[in-house]
């Protein structure tokens, strides 16, 4: 994949003469940058960038609800605005579509939601740690999805789904009660963090964020998960895993509890993770609201916090996505409260990539938020607090502004106004005495033993310093055209370009590097068989950095189907629509095409010639809106004429194997009459037209005995066939048997003959016609006194299996129903229950891609039956 790069490094001296203000936001060059092969590329990138080396010494950005592939094209920009790290939003997986609120609220301890997936991630890791910068993922680790009642989600993954995983405590109603904050529900399901199993499960998800590259974890709500000293290990766990940590802690950890006992909690927490002082930020971002300065220099700082554990910010996403206090403050107001706090010594500041929404309600995720981040003043802000790691500090304020001074040069930021001369103490004499540039407005500032003398401009933000001269270079570039595709020829050619290097190679399939130079062209595939995948991996350096690409390019044999493939073995969906548009239109109304199920739950959709460049979009059901991939309002993915199969983690990728053979149900006896398309016979006399049983009525039964037909389960004929041609459309279908269902709950039918008698007369006293014996027999297993019926006619009709996962207090377990799909029986159920259909062809499990639907949480009533009704986000139903 190609990736735009800013084509001059930052010099850092540009602080020497307003000539060199660079402005960040519109120095782009059409170069092209990759991954570096070795660690002393990546130390010396980061290095041209002034970035910090470590986490703790340099500044945060928080891409807030973007998508990692935002967030690696704005790689480059960012390195320039010299933030250190990136922090992105949760990537668990989560209940709930849309809405920034639901990745908060997550279903299992898995990687890969609508942000990106797991290799996703890897990439971004390797491509940032090229520009010298690190990765911080959020983790919510206290809670799940669901309740303040302790009730959990449907969406809840099976692995979860265990009592003693959580504290099953209440909701927090005393905020100054510890026991109360770190063991009772804060709106959802508060995790037993206490237990060893679902540390574990936590600590998997860290480890699996470390071996993607990931250098550090903001840790969701992490004043509500206990202490070492509360019989709590994870946060001592966290520590050993030799990763950047930093927790979320609001206020204090136990509210307006003593002061002295908040702050011994806090220590503790700062001496296993960071911490954030929202209450110091609050204070500064309120003073610079309200155009005043503010003598304090921190809260935990002062509290036996140590500086290099303490996280700042101007504004939070809670304080400003929960319709919060930050919300109305303009731009500028949140740049000079950032400017203060992101100048400090020895701390780490975080700046909000803002939404472009305002309201709670309206702010969604996998939207790039603003890049006001790229301007002159908070990009100098950074570039002062890195070229100042390890100096001194002292904070002060006078004429209106405040003063961070540090060992080589200082941040003045007036509380109001802009525009303006001002002359401000040189606390503790660190600035040294000379003419400085701003590196904001570049004006000139004189600085002597005792004071700093210069003109505050636009911003109302300046930003002087010494600092070393770094050289400029110009980052080699290296790319191949076509990038990643398939071909249907025998071979491809492929067009190599190089520039700004002193040397270029490339690899095929992790062969030795070739050399080459710029337009060289090379042909790949060249007695290839159909299906091979060919790595292309081109790299190039100059005197000081290296950087390489890597393509891939698939061979496809030209007489193949164009094909749309959709794995649903981890999704589970009942059914699949595929809806493809182009130029040419689409190829159907909304959602489109029902694919075709296929072996290992893989459904397909032979793409038409027409739609070999369309983009596709999946969909559950017509208006399914959380069972839809991508979302509404987001572009379809894109085919580019080749067969294309959706996987694990929305992965997108080229399919190279054969069309699965449609799945066949075996039946359980053979049909004596199953026409593809049924010939209605003429009917023997007068019918009752539904009464496809021949029970001398309509009901739920007849629409049981269509579905049963259908599926080769039961024979009709004669009277009995015509009567099930319900709707009077001259076939037998599944439409015949939701003419019924609406009939008896009274909704409109097409066919105003249906629950009469053929000739129009009421079905009132009918004579009883004989009624046809069942030809399928009924399961011998008879119910016991904890025993249940699931009734599942009116939601399926092929030959599944379903089971029941049942528990009480403890784990839960699966049960088998026996039966079919009118009459399952299941025995020894404990007191809840999930009725489950699953994959005939496959073991039970919730993580194998088996189960395809299930119910909500049930409460067991033995001796009763659970009659399905229809299809909501689960099966909906109810018992009788």
């Amino acid at each position: 994949m190609k990736k735009r790069v800013i084509g001059i490094i930052l010099a850092l001296s540009i602080i020497f003469s307003a000539a060199f203000a660079i402005d960040f936001t519109a120095s782009a060059a059409g170069t092209t940058v990759a991954d570096v092969s070795a660690a002393s590329d990546l130390q010396l990138t980061g290095a041209n960038y002034g970035l910090a080396s470590k986490v703790e010494d340099g500044n945060i950005l928080h891409c807030f609800n973007w998508t990692i592939s935002q967030i690696k094209e704005e790689l480059p920009y960012i390195a320039q605005a010299g933030f250190t790290s990136i922090q992105t939003s949760p990537l668990q997986n989560h209940t709930g579509w849309g809405g920034w609120y639901w990745l908060y609220q997550p279903t299992s301890f898995n990687v890969g939601n609508e942000l990106g997936s797991y290799d996703d991630l890897k990439s971004l890791c390797t491509e940032a740690h090229r520009y010298g910068m690190k990765i911080i993922v959020d983790v919510v680790a206290n809670h799940v999805a669901g309740y303040n009642d302790g009730g959990w989600s449907n969406d809840l993954d099976g692995s979860m789904r265990n009592s003693s995983y959580f504290h099953n405590q209440g909701s927090c109603d005393n905020w100054d009660n510890r026991y109360d904050v770190t063991h009772k529900n804060i709106g959802m399901p508060d995790l037993n963090t206490e237990n060893d199993e679902v540390q574990n499960k936590i600590l998997s998800l860290i480890s699996a964020y470390k071996n993607a590259g990931v250098d550090g974890i903001r840790w969701d709500a992490a004043k509500h998960i206990g202490l070492p000293s509360e019989g709590c290990s994870l946060w001592s766990r966290v520590k050993d895993m030799g990763m950047y940590n930093y927790g979320e802690i609001l206020d204090s950890p136990a509210g307006s509890s003593d002061a002295g006992y908040n702050s011994s909690l806090m220590a503790e927490y700062g001496s296993y993770i960071g911490v954030t002082d929202s209450t110091y930020s609050g204070t500064i971002t309120g003073a610079v609201r309200d155009g005043r300065t503010d003598n304090s220099n921190g809260n935990w700082i002062n509290r036996g916090v140590s500086a290099s554990r303490i996280v700042y910010w101007a504004e939070s996403h809670d304080t400003y996505c929960n319709n919060g206090w930050t919300n109305g403050l303009g731009e500028n107001t949140i740049d000079r409260a950032y400017a203060i706090v992101g100048a400090r010594a020895n701390s780490q500041s975080l700046y909000l990539s803002r939404p472009y929404e305002r309201n709670h309600e309206s702010i969604s995720t996998a939207r790039k938020g603003s890049t006001h981040y790229t301007t002159k003043e908070v990009a100098a802000v950074n570039h002062f607090h890195n070229a100042m790691v390890g100096t001194g500090e002292a904070y002060t304020t006078g004429s209106g502004c405040y003063v961070i001074c540090r060992g080589g040069g200082a941040v003045i930021v007036a509380a109001s106004g802009s525009n303006f001369d001002v002359t401000v103490p040189n606390g503790n004499g660190l600035v040294p005495s000379g003419n400085y540039t701003d590196e904001v407005s570049g004006s000139t500032w004189t600085v002597s033993g005792s004071e700093i003398r210069g003109h505050i401009g636009d911003s109302g933000i300046a930003v002087i310093y010494n600092a070393s001269n770094v050289p400029s270079v110009s980052s080699p570039s290296v790319s191949a055209e076509p990038g990643s595709t398939g071909y249907k020829t025998d071979t491809i050619s492929v067009t190599l370009s190089v520039s700004n290097a002193k040397s270029a190679s490339y690899s095929i399939d992790g062969g030795s590097f070739k050399s080459f130079t710029d337009g060289q062209r090379i042909t790949i595939g060249s007695g290839k068989s159909y299906g091979t995948v060919t790595t292309l991996t081109v790299k190039a350096s100059n005197s000081s950095e290296t950087v390489q690409e890597t393509y891939t390019y698939t061979k496809i044999d030209p007489n193949a189907k164009q094909l749309v493939c959709f794995d649903n073995s981890t999704y589970n969906w009942s059914n699949v629509n595929c809806y493809i548009y182009g130029d040419d239109g689409s190829n159907g109304d909304w959602p489109g095409v029902s694919m075709t199920r296929g072996s290992n739950n893989i459904f397909t959709y032979e793409v038409p010639d027409r739609f070999r460049n369309g983009k596709v979009l999946f969909t559950e059901y017509h208006d399914s809106s959380d069972h839809r991939y991508p979302a509404a309002n987001k572009p379809g993915l894109e085919l580019n004429g080749n067969s294309m199969i959706f996987g694990a983690n929305n992965s997108w990728s080229i399919y190279t194997g054969s069309q699965p053979q449609p799945q066949t149900p075996e039946p359980t006896q053979t049909p004596t009459q199953k026409p593809t398309e049924p010939v209605i016979p003429t009917p023997t006399g007068k019918i009752l037209v539904g009464d496809a049983d021949m029970s001398g009525d309509v009901t739920i039964l007849d629409a049981t005995a269509i579905q049963r037909y259908l599926a080769s389960y039961l024979t009709l004929k004669g009277n009995a066939l015509a009567s099930a041609d319900a709707d009077g459309d001259g076939n037998v279908t599944v439409l015949d048997a939701t003419a019924i269902q609406r009939w008896l709950v009274k909704l409109p039918v097409s066919n105003n003959l249906l629950g009469k008698y053929s000739d129009g007369t009421p079905a009132e006293n009918p004579t009883q016609p004989p009624v046809q014996e069942p030809t399928t027999p009924q399961p011998t297993v008879k119910p016991d006194g904890n025993s249940v019926i699931l009734n599942a006619s009116a939601t399926s009709t092929l030959p599944e299996k379903w089971y029941a996962w049942t528990w009480s207090d403890g784990d839960g377990r699966w049960v088998a129903g026996v039966g079919d799909a009118s009459y399952v029986i299941f025995n020894g159920l404990d007191s809840h229950v999930i009725f489950v259909r699953a994959n005939p062809d496959m073991d039970v499990d919730w993580n194998n891609g088996s189960v395809w639907n299930q119910t909500g949480d049930l409460n067991t009533e033995y001796g009763h039956t659970f009659t399905t009704t229809g299809w909501g986000s689960r099966i909906q139903g109810s018992w009788n």
